[in-house]
């Protein structure tokens, strides 16, 4: 592995971000930290990696060596589309939406398509015993068939523990194993964390650099351990672990789940049966097998009269994102896009401006088949201000998107009606929403929040089999056609 892929760098690092990677990355494998040989040997690497890049004329020897090619980097496009083309004059605070849309401009052959290590994580708590376990491990057997020979399998269950029920495979030896799966047995209460410990440990310690995928499946609550599970999530992300996680049935913690997706840049997705999980999984792991870049992030520069105050993604997944300076936005397929949505807060804009910066920054692209993997894009969001601005069309990229953005921000603004006693209000987002879905043609999720308003108005609440289903049918509604292929 060469010294820039060793640290985490693109080929431009700065020297302050080439000695933040360096102290990082030692922390992490330092031999007081840890026995084991090859995590020892990778210490040494990160020391000999550092010593020579902090170096300009080391360096520039290396990079003479690397004869890594001085070209503009031509896989990767970027297009910003703007609600507006001009940020008018206004004496108060107003919304501006921006749609970042990402894609690959290489088709990956399918010999080129890398192999991958998939973890699945499975809750085996009391609550999944019966009739839903064998179900779900007759479903996993039948999806391990759907991988590639040479992917890499392990499978981990927990309840107050976590076990290795299949440690890392190449699946065409996974024939010899399919006994394992069949003796799991559900018993004692969740603890989600000691199941991420267990996975992302597995994950972490393959040597190769194939594309690493952990997916958690779970019916239940975890007590106590949420905030572990934040970390645990966030350093697996990181170091480029992809985290994914399915919810089965009512009585599992959704917002909990979803704020780990929103950490790592993952999805988490509802299953009310055992073959929709197939399904579902199946879908997953062709997506995954052609991953062109397993972790995209954004870094904001925010302008002091700009926040951001929402963030969604619109592909290849849907999930809300984090709001921070740096954003995981999520994994990159070859052939389809990644569109995000961030809608911008501005405060009241000084009367003598004539630009309004809104971010600079640069988005981190790490791509597995470069020579070195770290590939950095800066961008500068800036739009012209104006006192008089004439009325314009919104791209409809944009209009597509808030359209249905707005239902699943309503079924939110009602669930949290409902936490706070305003059942009130919360009837009337909801029969507004099933109103706006009815003449979209949704019915079936028209019909279900109907229900839930009866519901509500005689228990004074939603039921969670009901709040699952309203939150995760909106969410369906946001996956948007595939753009065409132009700048923006």
């Amino acid at each position: 592995m060469n010294y820039y892929n060793l640290l985490g760098l693109p080929f431009d690092a700065t020297q302050e971000e080439i000695r933040k990677a360096y102290f990082d990355s030692a922390k992490k494998h330092h031999p007081d930290l840890n026995t084991s040989f090859d995590l020892r040997e990778r210490f040494f690497q990160i020391q000999n990696a550092y010593e020579t890049l902090r170096n300009e004329e080391k360096r520039k020897e290396y990079n003479q060596y690397l004869d890594y090619p001085q070209v503009e980097d031509k896989s990767i496009q970027i297009n910003a589309y703007y609600s507006r083309s001009i940020i008018p004059l206004i004496s108060e605070a107003q919304a501006f939406y921006l749609l970042l849309d990402i894609f690959s401009t290489e088709n990956v052959k399918k010999e080129d398509l890398p192999n991958i290590n998939l973890c699945i994580v499975l809750d085996k708590s009391t609550s999944m015993q019966g009739e839903i376990m064998d179900k779900l491990k007759k479903e996993i057997i039948n999806l391990v068939h759907e991988l590639k020979d040479e992917d890499i399998f392990s499978i981990v269950t927990f309840s107050d523990r976590a076990e290795t029920v299949i440690p890392p495979i190449k699946v065409k030896d996974f024939g010899n194993e399919v006994a394992k799966i069949y003796s799991i047995f559900a018993s004692g209460s969740t603890e989600i964390l000691k199941g991420l410990e267990e996975g992302f440990s597995i994950l972490r310690n393959l040597e190769n650099n194939s594309p690493k995928l952990l997916y958690l499946i779970t019916d239940g609550h975890t007590y106590g351990d949420e905030e572990e599970c934040n970390k645990i999530v966030k350093v697996a992300s990181d170091e480029g672990i992809v985290f994914q996680a399915v919810g089965v049935g009512k009585d599992w913690n959704d917002d909990f789940l979803d704020n780990l997706s929103k950490i790592s840049g993952g999805e988490t997705q509802f299953v009310s049966s055992s073959q929709e999980l197939y399904n579902l999984l199946k879908v997953k792991l062709h997506n995954f097998s052609v991953i062109f870049s397993k972790s995209i992030k954004i870094y904001f520069n925010l302008h002091p009269k700009v926040r951001i105050n929402y963030a969604f993604r619109l592909s290849p997944d849907l999930s809300p994102v984090d709001t921070g300076p740096e954003i995981h936005l999520g994994s990159l397929y070859s052939g389809q896009h990644l569109r995000v949505i961030f809608e911008f807060f501005i405060d009241e804009l000084p009367i003598n401006i004539k630009e309004l910066r809104l971010s600079h920054g640069s988005i981190k692209v790490e791509i597995p088949s470069n020579i070195i993997y770290m590939k950095r894009f800066f961008y500068d969001f800036k739009r012209p201000v104006l006192p008089k601005v004439e009325k314009e069309k919104i791209p409809p990229v944009i209009v597509n998107a808030l359209s249905s953005l707005s239902l699943y921000r309503l079924q939110e603004k009602a669930r949290e009606d409902v936490k706070e006693g305003n059942y009130n209000n919360a009837t009337r987002r909801l029969q507004n929403l099933a109103a706006h879905l009815v003449s979209r043609g949704n019915r079936d999720l028209a019909k279900t929040i109907m229900q839930e308003v009866e519901n509500l108005q005689n228990n004074n609440n939603i039921s969670e089999l009901g709040k699952k289903k309203i939150k995760y049918g909106t969410r369906s509604l946001l996956m948007l056609p595939e753009p065409l292929r132009e700048e923006k």
